[in-house]
C-alpha cells in the first residue's frame, strides 16, 4: 500500500483506503468517484496532481492526494 504521490505516473492503481478525518475532503473524493476499490491512474504531479478515474480527469492538491492510499492493479 502506497500513498498516491509516491506511485509511478501512468500505472493503474486500485484505491485501498482514504485516510482523512475531514468530512469535506472525504465528500469531495467520493464525488469524484475516488472510493476504496476504484481504479485510477496518476497522470501528473506538478503543478497539481492529475488523476483519471474512469472517464473523469481530476486535479487534486498535495494534501488531498496524500490521503489516498493505493496498490498496483
Amino acid at each position: 500500500m502506497n500513498a498516491l504521490p509516491t506511485v509511478k505516473i501512468g500505472q493503474p492503481q486500485r484505491v485501498v483506503c482514504l485516510q482523512t478525518q475531514d468530512d469535506a475532503v472525504l465528500h469531495k473524493l467520493m464525488a469524484f468517484g475516488i472510493l476504496p476499490g476504484s481504479n485510477l491512474v496518476l497522470e501528473q504531479r506538478f503543478p497539481s496532481y492529475i488523476i483519471t478515474v474512469g472517464r473523469t480527469r481530476t486535479a487534486l492538491d498535495k494534501e488531498t492526494a496524500q490521503t489516498i492510499f493505493v496498490e498496483s492493479c
